[in-house]
C-alpha cells in the first residue's frame, strides 16, 4: 500500500510573518538585555544562559521554519544558532577551570553534529525540488 503524500507546507502571509519575526525579535532582546545586563552573574555565566537561550529560540524557529517553509524564518533560526553556539564557545573559552577542555571538545562534537544534520537536510530539499521540478501539470 502506498502512503499518502505529505502535506503542503501552511502557506502565511508576508505581514504575519515580519509581524513573528518581529514578536521574537524583542523578545529575544527583551531576554539578552536582561541577562546581559541586569542579572549580577559572572561574565561566563551570562554567557552560558545567553547561548541556552539562543539555542531554545533556535528550536522553536526551526520548528515554525518545519510547518511553513518561510525562508525569513530559516534565517532566524540560523541566526539565532550561530548566537548560541557563539555564547556557548565564549562562556566555555573564558572560564578558568581546567575541566573546560573537556565541555569544548564536548560541544565541538555536537556542534558538527548539528551541522552535518543541516547539511543532510539541505541536501534532501534539493533532491526533492529537483523532482518536482520535473513534474509538468498538463493542461
Amino acid at each position: 500500500m502506498a502512503s499518502a503524500p505529505p502535506p503542503p507546507p501552511a502557506k502565511v502571509s508576508t505581514v504575519a510573518l515580519l509581524g513573528m519575526v518581529a514578536a521574537v525579535s524583542v523578545i529575544f532582546i527583551v531576554i539578552f538585555g536582561y541577562i546581559l545586563f541586569l542579572t549580577p552573574w559572572t561574565t561566563d555565566g551570562k554567557l552560558w544562559w545567553t547561548g541556552f537561550v539562543s539555542f531554545v529560540f533556535a528550536l522553536i524557529a526551526y520548528l515554525v521554519y518545519a510547518g511553513t517553509d518561510a525562508s525569513p524564518i530559516r534565517l532566524l533560526a540560523g541566526g539565532l544558532f550561530v548566537i548560541g553556539v557563539g555564547s556557548f564557545y565564549g562562556a566555555i573559552l573564558i572560564a578558568a577551570d581546567a575541566h573546560m577542555l573537556v565541555w569544548l571538545v564536548l560541544f565541538s562534537v555536537i556542534v558538527v553534529l548539528i551541522l552535518a544534520a543541516i547539511f543532510v537536510m539541505a541536501r534532501q530539499g534539493e533532491a526533492t525540488q529537483a523532482r518536482l521540478a520535473r513534474r509538468r501539470l498538463t493542461p
